[in-house]
């Protein structure tokens, strides 16, 4: 590994806050809220069982249950069972809201890598990634002005070819080696 991509993984071993705060805090915010509710949905469920338990009459319940645990159980099972399946709920929309948009930027990405670089991405504007999608298109943007810069260039050159002066000539040549140097490939 080169010197500089070692220093580049060693910059992700840490984590860093300040990259893409938005972005963090809104997946935090989301994952933070699945597991509060899904922990609010098991103590619920545990204390209005812990109710029940308590109001029953525990005098003639109590001979047959020799410990806590065996009237505990189906209650821990059925809280944190409700807890997984809203937990998954949850994190199956959660996850829709960041798939979404990453599947739309593929798509347009790859009608722009067959040669449409008039196609732009569009997502919505509550995406959560709508600042990759500019970024890109502000990318695609510069490309398709530098191709067509070489275009017009080559044209000038085609038509001075036609003329046949040599000055001309060497003059387009230098202004079309100049437009492509600054493509760093």
């Amino acid at each position: 590994m080169t010197e500089k991509g070692s220093k580049i993984f060693q910059k992700r071993k840490k984590i860093n806050l300040k990259i893409k705060q938005n972005l963090q805090v809104w997946l935090l915010l989301r994952i933070m809220g699945v597991a509060l509710l899904t922990i609010s949905v098991a103590c619920i469920i545990l204390y209005i069982y812990s109710v029940a338990v308590v109001d029953a009459d525990y005098l003639s319940f109590a001979p047959k249950v020799r410990k806590v645990s065996e009237v505990m159980l189906p209650v821990f099972l059925a809280a944190s069972l409700t807890s997984i399946v809203a937990g998954l709920l949850l994190s199956l929309f959660l996850s829709q809201k960041i798939a979404g948009p990453i599947f739309r930027i593929e798509q347009d990405l790859l009608r722009m890598r067959a040669g449409d670089l008039t196609d732009v991405i569009n997502i919505r504007s509550t995406d959560i990634l709508k600042e990759l999608a500019q970024s890109v298109n502000m990318t695609v943007h510069n490309i398709r002005n530098i191709i067509n810069d070489a275009k017009e260039i080559n044209n000038d050159l085609e038509k001075k070819i036609a003329n046949g002066d040599i000055s001309e000539i060497k003059a387009a040549f230098d202004k079309q080696k100049e437009c492509l140097d600054n493509i760093i490939i």
